[in-house]
């Protein structure tokens, strides 16, 4: 809709809104009348706005089929004979048409996208995808599901199936909104209370241990809370949802911000933990990732999701040694940017900062 809107408002503003508010320099009363003026050019630009198909969103082609778009576009620009810009229409193709890989059938794969100091996480198995916490509020006017998580997943051409929140800290959830407003058909699973707001956007269940389902071949399984854990009314990361993805092979394990005492339970009661991958428990607290629980996962990587220099000093240093104690592979956030590890390469990160480096970045020591 933009040529249309364009067309519209271009003119409408140059020849009517324009002379009239400069008018009102000298006879106020015009300025009224151009108000509704605006009002009434606002209303024909949200009728077109809400019109179905008014915003196309395909997924970031290559660079290879951008050029070839751009190609495509000048030759339908040029004044050229019709039969050379027609040439132009199939150049287009490969940027409309364009879908990002899937993971294979029976593997699957997690994103850490690079929000700070929070957790936003994207999981897709081959026909199915799943946000794992939104990342947090920046402030009242920005957040990292407007500025992170839903461009991502526009760039990727994803469709959630479902939306996890582990628990209802900001760091978790200031994003959710913009998430959910994105994607009106994935579920919400969450330990957040009945009366909190995003309940009332997208009324969703509450994460139960012993909560399962399988797409494609890989199994996922909620770890903790309990139903007692809601009972005794515990602090908001105690009651992380807890879940861990396996397609039988490989495993990830996603702990939110459970803390010891909860660690203490799982690996007391039996839970399966044993992971290849760990996203750290509450982005490396020194109250989380306990010997007990480590030895219990036994993860070959790690994944800190943390801002840089940030005022908790996450992740904190007797918490890195203990997984350096015991040979795991620890990947942060301010190093690596976006993280991203895939079952079908189990021993690898791929750390967005690193091989997609620019020169405007800083180099984190």
């Amino acid at each position: 809709m933009g040529l249309l809107a364009n067309g519209l408002a271009i003119p409408w503003v140059t020849l009517v809104v324009t002379p009239m508010a400069m008018l009102g320099t000298v006879l106020p009363g015009l300025w009224q009348l151009t108000a509704a003026a605006i009002g009434w050019m606002s209303a024909v630009l949200q009728f077109l706005a809400d019109l179905p198909l008014a915003v196309l969103w395909v997924p970031q082609a290559p660079l290879w089929a951008g050029a070839v778009g751009v190609m495509g576009g000048l030759l339908l620009v040029l004044r050229l004979p019709w039969q050379l810009r027609s040439i132009g229409l199939p150049l287009l193709l490969p940027v409309l048409l364009w879908q990002a890989p899937q993971p294979p059938v029976g593997e699957f794969e997690v994103l850490a996208a690079d929000v700070g100091q929070g957790n936003g996480l994207i999981v897709r198995t081959r026909h199915h995808a799943m946000v794992y916490d939104a990342g947090p509020r920046f402030s009242s006017e920005s957040d990292a599901g407007h500025r992170v998580m839903v461009p991502l997943l526009r760039a990727m051409g994803t469709k959630l199936d479902m939306v996890v929140l582990s628990h209802r800290d900001s760091d978790h959830v200031g994003g959710a909104a913009a998430v959910l407003a994105q994607q009106p058909q994935a579920q919400l699973l969450s330990s957040l209370e009945p009366g909190h707001m995003l309940q009332a956007l997208r009324p969703g269940r509450s994460c139960l241990a012993g909560q399962s389902w399988r797409w494609d071949g890989v199994d996922f399984l909620v770890l903790h809370p309990r139903p007692e854990d809601y009972a005794a009314a515990l602090r908001p990361n105690a009651l992380s949802c807890t879940l861990r993805i396996s397609n039988g092979r490989q495993t990830a394990l996603l702990a939110g911000d459970i803390e010891q005492a909860q660690e203490t339970l799982l690996v007391a009661g039996g839970a399966p933990l044993r992971a290849t991958l760990l996203l750290v428990p509450h982005h490396g607290s020194k109250t989380s990732s306990s010997e007990a629980f480590l030895d219990a996962v036994s993860p070959s990587l790690a994944l800190v999701q943390s801002g840089y220099r940030n005022r908790f000093g996450h992740p904190a240093d007797p918490v890195l040694a203990r997984y350096a104690d015991r040979q795991i592979l620890v990947f942060d956030s301010p190093h690596c940017g976006a993280m991203t590890w895939r079952s079908v390469d189990a021993q690898q990160v791929q750390c967005h900062r690193q091989t997609a480096l620019r020169y405007w970045h800083h180099r984190v020591p």
